[in-house]
């Protein structure tokens, strides 16, 4: 397959983008073993010996990957989730915006679980750069219910909001991805998720709702 170059970088900050953007494509495509600093270098129209002046390396390229990503982590829920109007809702929403996005980079996904298994610097990047900021904007659309009297002020809300993240990350990758459920069954699991924990933290007033919805939801996950 032929792939054209991104653009011609000039400056360092372009050339640097660009193989960062370079890189998280091989990295796709081929894996993180099998992707070649050449390639990288070549797809971003940059010599090959700027990735080890920049980032000492391959290794040092994907650690720059996951900052990138991580330093959007936030700003993708304000974009791509718009707020609900219940707890339930808005869980529910977090988590089905964590489906669609696993799956859509389920590649890269797979390079980075694979490789935060076994190279703790990979995994503290992953837990500070992306998995932290994520948490912290779940907490702050969970701030918004407290705020507005549907979660009970003695709620630890960024425990709960690792919680969610876990779960997002075990239906989006784990389920979906790795273990290829269904699109169905893992939509079941959210919505069960989500009620679930809307029942555990919310108001008495507001607890209703969420009774609700988790009696009426299906129970069993084919």
């Amino acid at each position: 397959m032929t792939h054209t170059t991104l653009f011609a970088p000039r400056d360092k900050e372009q050339r640097r983008d660009a193989l960062i953007e370079a890189a998280n494509a091989v990295f796709a495509e081929r894996g993180y073993e099998a992707a070649t600093t050449r390639e990288i270098a070549e797809r971003a129209g940059c010599a090959e010996g700027l990735i080890h002046r920049y980032f000492a390396g391959k290794r040092g390229l994907l650690l720059a990957i996951l900052d990138h990503k991580g330093g959007h982590a936030a700003d993708t829920y304000c974009e791509n989730v718009p707020p609900k109007d219940t707890v339930s809702e808005e869980i529910e929403a977090i988590l089905f915006y964590e489906l669609d996005s696993k799956w859509e980079k389920r590649d890269f996904m797979r390079v980075c679980v694979s490789e935060a298994s076994i190279d703790p610097e990979v995994g503290h990047v992953v837990r500070e750069s992306i998995q932290a900021r994520q948490v912290q904007a779940i907490a702050q659309r969970l701030l918004r219910h407290r705020e507005g009297g549907r979660i009970r002020a003695d709620v630890d809300l960024t425990a709960i909001a690792y919680v969610i993240n876990g779960i997002g990350f075990s239906v989006g990758f784990m389920n979906r991805v790795a273990f290829a459920r269904t699109r169905k069954d893992c939509e079941q699991m959210i919505r069960q998720a989500a009620t679930a924990i809307a029942l555990g933290i919310s108001t008495d007033t507001h607890r209703g709702a969420a009774a609700t919805a988790l009696s009426e939801a299906p129970a069993k996950v084919g």
